[in-house]
């Protein structure tokens, strides 16, 4: 004879998550990166921009395709 099954544990919910430590660290990095501009006049702003809008899609396609992986 088989020995019953356990019982099935409770699911929990996420605790929901707080953006203060992404808005700090991206108040910081706007911070360091507005200093560095004006210390080297300019020329690290356009750096800076072109590694924004790279990260800035790579962010959106992690975003995109963990929804879209959650989903299914």
């Amino acid at each position: 004879m088989l020995p019953p099954k356990p019982e099935r544990p409770e699911t929990f919910e996420r605790p929901a998550g707080s953006w203060l430590s992404i808005a700090l660290v991206a108040g910081f990095g706007i911070l360091m990166a507005a200093v560095i501009s004006i210390l080297t006049m300019g020329y690290f702003l356009w750096i800076f921009l072109l590694a924004f809008v790279i990260f800035g899609v790579i962010a959106l396609q992690y975003l995109l395709w963990g929804y879209w992986f959650e989903r299914v």
